[in-house]
């Protein structure tokens, strides 16, 4: 895992994807920290980044920096790394996918004693009359009024995509006690609302665990 100092984290990319057929998992988690330790951690503004995977067989990137000009440096100097390349070759193209995020509160550094991130997408069902305020808000008062009554909870945040997606993020203590709490939502008097603007069709989640 990758943490540095030099907060606020302004940006947040998340990439998902499988491996090739026949690659082994173990060569993928070594190219994954070579790629950490010798493309990101250099990288001026990039500072934090994990290696992630899930109870499918699926595996992640997320990755933290400080502004959109770290970001953007970053995915331009991706593809000539000899390690991007390496690590690059050990994946399925059409099972990658890709997705940026303004996060919409002040996050000073990403915790370090997690194991689990929920990421989770949405959109706001066309019925709805709300915007970046109200989810904004709405997710203020689960950190407040549910999350914190859990010391499972590190961190957790609102981020604003492409196409006005949303994204909700939550890092965990442990995988189990992270999708319990985010199961609590439905009916909860706190959290229900966020569900109700939500576009249920839209809804992509999933929990990760660190493997890098």
């Amino acid at each position: 895992m990758l943490r540095k100092t030099g907060g606020p984290l302004s940006v947040m990319g998340f990439a998902r994807y499988e491996k090739r057929a026949g690659v082994e998992t173990a060569r993928l988690i070594d190219a994954a920290l070579t790629w950490q330790e010798t493309f990101l951690r250099p990288r001026e503004g990039i500072l934090f980044h994990a290696f992630l995977g899930n109870l499918n067989g699926g595996f992640a990137d997320i990755i933290f920096a400080r502004d959109d000009k770290s970001f953007d440096a970053m995915l331009n100097a991706h593809m000539e790394a000899p390690s991007s390349e390496a690590f690059m070759a050990l994946l399925s193209p059409d099972s990658i996918r890709l997705s940026r995020h303004r996060v919409l509160k002040p996050v000073a550094a990403p915790p370090s004693d997690f194991s689990c991130v929920e990421f989770g997408t949405f959109e706001i069902a066309e019925n709805m009359e709300a915007g970046e305020r109200d989810v904004l808000a709405i997710s203020e008062r689960i950190e407040t009024d549910y999350l914190s009554r859990s010391d499972n909870t590190r961190l957790h945040f609102i981020g604003m995509g492409a196409q006005n997606r949303f994204c909700e993020v939550t890092f965990g203590r442990s995988l189990g006690e992270t999708k319990r709490l985010c199961e609590g939502y439905v009916g909860h008097p706190t959290c229900q609302p966020l569900l109700d603007v939500c576009d249920p069709a839209s809804l992509d989640l999933d929990f990760w665990f660190v493997l890098a």
